[in-house]
């Protein structure tokens, strides 16, 4: 058990490790950006749109909640109904904007990803292709659109959960922040695998075999999706980690000649 601990704590670490070896690969490889940029202007976009729709549900939303109050508590308990309800609203429109923004980034990553295989091995990218271009986006937003009803039918039991005093708002962060990470690290994953034509399960086995490395990275990239700016190219960085991951995973894999 102590092992195994362990094992997972290093894993997590290297994780974390592998976002921050994507970033120092894109810094000294410039040209690659421009597929970490062009997604980053589309997500630009959907945070504004996620940022004005919590501050349009809040209000009424408050207004309903502190309306079935006693008129005695209504005042201040107006004060705390309304921090909780915008912190759940926050949290949620954050785990929205990471489903969506996976969504989006997908088949741009694919191509980062290509490129960046392309600079480890130096064996050219496969041609840009407009087609597949669309086709890997009708695929991502169709597995995007599940993946969207499950975190609809999440994040419903989380703001439920949330208004338990304390423990449930922690709870409802942790639980959510886990499904965040979780998400994210098949977003950058499925960058490089996909590619690899491997299917759905095939991909879920890979991160369960590696399941400390692959949650670090996604924890990591679910922690910049909370930054501000930082998070319009968190899934991009991720995807640049992920890739070189699975480049270094191959190799050890691979027996010696």
């Amino acid at each position: 058990m102590r092992c195994c601990y362990g094992c997972t704590v290093q894993g997590i670490s290297r994780g974390a490790g592998d976002l921050a070896s994507g970033y120092r690969f894109l810094s000294a490889h410039p040209r690659l950006w421009v597929w970490v940029i062009a997604p980053a202007l589309v997500t630009l976009v959907l945070l504004v749109a996620a940022i004005a729709g919590v501050l349009a549900l809040a209000s009424p939303l408050v207004d309903w909640v502190t309306g079935w109050m006693p008129a005695s508590i209504e005042r201040w308990a107006g004060v705390v109904v309304w921090l909780v309800v915008v912190a759940a609203l926050g949290f949620a429109a954050a785990l929205l904007f990471a489903t969506v923004a996976g969504v989006v980034a997908g088949p741009f990553n694919e191509l980062l990803s290509a490129a960046v295989e392309a600079q480890l091995t130096g064996v050219p990218a496969p041609r840009f292709s407009l087609l597949g271009f669309a086709r890997d986006a009708l695929i991502g937003l169709l597995h995007g659109l599940r993946r969207l009803l499950v975190f609809v039918l999440g994040a419903v039991a989380l703001f439920a959960l949330s208004f338990i005093p304390v423990v449930g708002t922690i709870a409802a962060m942790a639980i959510g922040f886990w499904l965040a990470a979780r998400g994210a690290a098949y977003d950058c994953y499925d960058a490089v695998l996909a590619r690899r034509n491997l299917t759905y399960q095939a991909k879920q086995a890979f991160l369960a075999r590696h399941r400390g490395r692959t949650f670090g990275l996604g924890a990591a990239v679910a922690g910049l999706l909370l930054v501000p700016g930082v998070n319009l190219v968190a899934l991009g960085l991720g995807a640049t980690g992920a890739t070189l991951a699975v480049h270094e995973l191959d190799d050890a894999a691979r027996p010696p000649v």
